[in-house]
């Protein structure tokens, strides 16, 4: 039997830029979703902006942290409030990780 050869693709749709900070706007398409629940994201305190000013710029972490909180909404069907809940315990597991 031949062994069979796959061709890997990777998508450039999700590409990180680097920039100094981006806008909720952008975080919303670069997290394909509605501005709406990147707005709700950073009303909750999951995503922090990089700086306080009269429009918050955010770094790609908030891009990879926002991404994260999605997933977990999407394929454990959490509300918000159960979302921010895990995000923390998950983010209290990944501390502990680090002092051990």
């Amino acid at each position: 039997m031949a062994a069979q050869q796959y061709e890997i693709i990777i998508s450039r749709k999700h590409e990180l830029v680097s920039v100094p900070g981006i806008t909720i706007h952008e975080l919303s398409r670069l997290c394909e979703c509605n501005l709406s629940v990147a707005k709700r994201l950073f009303s909750i305190g999951l995503i922090e902006p990089l700086s306080a000013g009269t429009t918050p710029l955010f770094d790609r972490s908030a891009v990879v942290r926002a991404r994260k909180a999605l997933r977990l909404k999407r394929d454990l069907r959490l509300n918000f409030d159960a979302m921010a809940l895990v995000m923390e315990l998950l983010d209290r597991i990944d501390e502990l990780e680090r002092r051990f």
